[in-house]
């Protein structure tokens, strides 16, 4: 066993094998979809068999369980004392709280439920997945998130001692309730039109009336069990959270590992959530080491961690922390600005997966049923979560994951040593950074090392060996990893421009090198140009589509006035049957624009990686054939 699956080892170890959690999983799956009574609607079922699994932790796990309610229902004394008892056990326990939703936020189902295992940390790891389902019985929407979650309570319970940091497993009410997939783009693309149109017309009332609708149409009703809990958190419980994962339909398809989301209302579809680097490169650190393929980018809907995003990040927060900052600085005071929850999700899709509209979409559908959940997505999403507690939990990274014969791209850096260390190490040391290009889930991990050799700035040429692991990561752009990794140590950083590198471990020894053309450079030039436009894209999705749309009802009206303009007989014939044709074209407006809002744009956007990564990889060496 090489060294790094030996270190993955090390962090699957406290959990089961792999293979009995994803079958334990799919079983659960099958029980819990044929457990429905006679006459007993699926929501009612999905709340009843939350019930039934406090009953068994109660049963399981006797004087362990305590449970309390949210929202005064239960005398604050009283609850305060359960959560004592429970920090005090020396075994795990659990803190058991349901939140009933109000009116306004129930849409399925009624209650919100919270499992908090009492850490050595009061420091807080969340994992989120809806427990409710539409129209179905929701065997991938969401009940492999629910069972995910279960497993994992299950096994903090059945430990010896308490985990490290405080976990809490929240399964969420009332997260369905908006349209998603195709019908989603459907209802999107036809508020764009009508926008469009009425924009056309000078008509500003309607304008506003169909931009507003636009967001409210497809996607932004959801989430409103979880919003309700996070708006109930204080001060002091959200400071204690270190990080959110949703966990959505995982059962089939690709993993998406998203790097903007849209949020939950109308304001915040235009103002869009950019990701959490730091945390959101964890996720993808894990999906990196498992050779799990993943995207970033998902067409529409959104999932339980954006009601954690919103926080200190709506549209009146921002303004108020502008006035604020300028206020400080105007008095010539420090500015500290609010904390953000870093939360993200995994979430598995194919195309049609979400569209019932096409062959094969299942989501929201009597076709969501256990037969179609499938291991390997199951196993991927356990793989990064299982990593993921490991290294918030103060576990050791992998030291190396990769050999230096597995990197395909090289660049050199002189790094400014810190001033208590440049009697002893110089003024100054090379750092050599590599990238491996060639994953199998396409995308790329690099590696920084220290250095020592012979470097030549005026012949560009260079000759290194190997000295010590200064860390790695999975930035696309290997300026990004040693800025970021040089930043931590507080050190300059800067390029050794070279034509030949040699590399040497002691064992092995690698040549790189590289020269581009004026033409290459243009086209580098370009390609970085190409993912910096898809990037935005992405961040502004919705300002995207209604732009989008805007230049196509532009393009057509042109293509018909040089049609009139051309032909008075065809003008004729077009504004006779106008009940007709009117609609057709407005028809065909609405398909092409659902086509690239549901397929090309998504494609597009997730392109940036391809496109500035080959951008990197253009701007640096390239290993030699030996």
């Amino acid at each position: 066993m090489d060294e790094l699956a030996k270190d993955l080892a090390a962090v699957h170890a406290r959990w089961a094998p792999l293979g009995a959690r994803v079958e334990e999983i799919r079983e659960n799956i099958r029980r819990a979809c044929a457990n429905r009574l006679p006459g007993e609607s699926d929501n009612r079922a999905n709340e009843r068999q939350v019930e039934e699994f406090i009953a068994r932790l109660r049963e399981e796990f006797p004087g362990r369980t305590h449970e309390v309610q949210r929202g005064g229902a239960m005398p604050a004394e009283a609850a305060a004392a359960r959560w004592e008892q429970a920090r005090e056990q020396p075994r795990p326990a659990v803190v058991i709280e349901r939140q009933r939703l109000s009116p306004w936020a129930w849409r399925t189902t009624r209650w919100n439920y919270v499992f908090t295992v009492p850490g050595e940390s009061a420091e807080v790891f969340l994992l989120v997945a809806h427990y409710d389902t539409w129209r179905g019985p929701g065997a991938d929407d969401n009940t492999t998130g629910e069972e995910i979650l279960k497993q994992y309570l299950l096994a903090d319970l059945r430990g010896e001692k308490r985990p490290r940091l405080t976990h809490t497993y929240f399964l969420a009410g009332s997260e369905e309730c908006g349209l998603v997939g195709l019908l989603s783009q459907l209802f999107l693309a036809a508020g764009l039109i009508a926008a469009i149109q009425a924009w056309q017309q000078g008509s500003w009332f309607y304008l506003a009336v169909a931009l507003a609708l636009c967001p409210l149409a497809s996607y932004r009703f959801g989430v409103s069990g979880s919003r309700e809990y996070v708006r109930a958190l204080g001060p002091a419980e959200l400071s204690r959270l270190r990080a959110v994962v949703a966990v959505d339909s995982v059962g089939e398809g690709r993993m998406f590992i998203p790097r903007s989301t849209l949020g939950a209302d109308f304001i915040r579809a235009l103002i869009p959530f950019g990701d959490y680097d730091a945390f959101t490169d964890l996720l993808e650190e894990a999906a990196h080491l498992h050779g799990v393929k993943y995207n970033n980018y998902i067409a529409g809907g959104t999932t339980d961690h954006v009601s954690f995003l919103e926080v200190n990040n709506g549209l009146w927060a921002r303004v108020r922390e502008t006035l604020r900052r300028a206020y400080a600085w105007l008095g010539g005071r420090d500015y500290k600005a609010p904390r953000l929850i870093p939360a993200s999700a995994l979430v598995a899709m194919l195309p049609g997966k979400a569209s019932p509209v096409v062959f094969g979409g299942k989501i929201h559908t009597p076709d969501d049923v256990p037969e179609r959940v499938y291991p390997e997505p199951l196993g991927e999403a356990l793989l990064i979560l299982d990593y993921v507690f490991h290294i918030l939990e103060g576990g050791a990274r992998v030291r190396e994951p990769r050999g230096l014969d597995e990197f395909h791209y090289a660049r050199l850096y002189e790094i400014s040593n810190l001033k208590s260390e440049i009697s002893n190490a110089g003024r100054f040391e090379y750092w050599l950074a590599l990238k491996d290009a060639l994953e199998p889930n396409r995308r790329n991990l690099n590696a920084l090392y220290r250095v020592e050799g012979q470097v030549d700035e005026v012949k560009k040429e260079a000759t290194v060996e190997l000295r010590k692991t200064v860390g790695w990561g999975v930035d696309t752009r290997l300026r990004d990893e040693v800025r970021e990794l040089a930043a931590l140590r507080g050190r300059g950083w800067r390029r050794v421009r070279l034509d030949r590198l040699v590399v040497t471990d002691g064992e092995r020894r690698v040549a790189f090198g590289r020269r581009l053309t004026l033409g290459q450079k243009l086209y580098r030039y370009t390609l970085r140009a190409r993912a910096w436009a898809e990037r935005q894209m992405g961040r502004f999705s919705f300002i995207t589509f209604f732009l989008l749309a805007f230049l196509l009802a532009h393009g057509v009206n042109r293509v018909l006035n040089f049609a009139f303009a051309r032909s008075f007989p065809f003008q004729n014939w077009f504004f006779d049957w106008a009940p007709l044709t009117i609609p057709l074209v407005l028809f065909f407006q609405m398909v092409l624009l659902v086509r690239l809002m549901a397929r090309d744009i998504p494609t597009w956007i997730d392109n940036h990686y391809r496109h500035e990564n080959r951008a990197d990889n253009m701007g640096s060496l390239r290993r030699l054939p030996t």
